[in-house]
């Protein structure tokens, strides 16, 4: 660890904050993109100020606002850090401290009466996070054909735009996102990139200011992206595979 301007104080450190230079780790928050992180650590040990590592090539240093206000979220005095049980009715937000072994038996105990009172198949785990690897997906994945549980393929947003990648390519794959800053043209197809991939938008607008590129957005309603398109291309809703086959009509013509 190294300590960088121990006297230079922040609004989020407390008392000193520490440039942890070394410590530069990927996220996925509730995305697919890993962000590399330089953070600060305070004399406490906790998070100081987060900052996207500028000697990253993909993100360059760019972070999406959730990440980088990640120390209120970790330290945050109403984050849960114990199982709660609920001691008063549903809506009342009563709830009392419990401790981890209560806990684990109470939800094992509920699964089993489910389970003998209608089969195991009443059982539906449902969940999904951007943070979840193969400790939390795949324990509860696990957990689901151990015991014969219901399944389902992924979540509801997830679903059709797998499904829909898959029968139209044939395989998962795309190209090197860093390309686009190398791009003459950059076609944002049915996502609000401005909103949910910061990374691909400051790729785009430097392949804009550096090169002249042309962005154009295709989507069913208005999106802030659409709004910083030089092309953007509003359909009605299900069209989208009539204009994927003209556009390939005319390339291939």
């Amino acid at each position: 660890m190294q300590a960088e301007n121990p006297r230079r104080s922040h609004k989020r450190c407390r008392r000193f904050c520490y440039q942890l230079r070394a410590l530069s780790s990927s996220f996925w928050f509730a995305c697919v993109r890993s962000e590399s992180l330089e953070v600060e650590v305070t004399a406490e040990g906790r998070i100081g100020r987060v900052r996207g590592a500028a000697d990253n090539s993909y993100t360059a240093g760019v972070i999406c606002a959730k990440v980088a206000r990640y120390a209120e979220r970790a330290h945050h005095p109403d984050r849960l850090t114990q199982p709660l049980k609920r001691v008063g009715p549903k809506g009342s937000t009563q709830f009392a401290p419990i401790s981890w072994d209560e806990a684990l038996d109470r939800t094992a105990q509920g699964l089993q009466k489910a389970e003998q009172a209608h089969g195991p198949q009443t059982v539906w785990p449902y969940f999904y996070a951007g943070t979840m690897g193969l400790v939390m997906r795949d324990g509860i994945n696990r957990l689901t054909h151990t015991k014969g549980y219901s399944r389902f393929f992924s979540t509801i947003c997830v679903n059709p735009a797998w499904s829909g990648y898959m029968a139209g390519t044939g395989r998962l794959a795309g190209a090197d996102p860093r390309e686009i800053g190398r791009s003459d043209l950059v076609v944002i197809w049915g996502t609000n990139a401005v909103a949910t991939q910061v990374n691909v938008m400051t790729h785009a607008i430097r392949a804009r200011k550096e090169r002249g590129a042309k962005i154009a957005v295709v989507d069913v309603y208005r999106t802030a992206t659409m709004e910083q398109a030089d092309i953007p291309l509003l359909i009605r809703p299900g069209t989208d595979g009539a204009l994927a086959c003209a556009v390939m009509h005319v390339l291939f013509r």
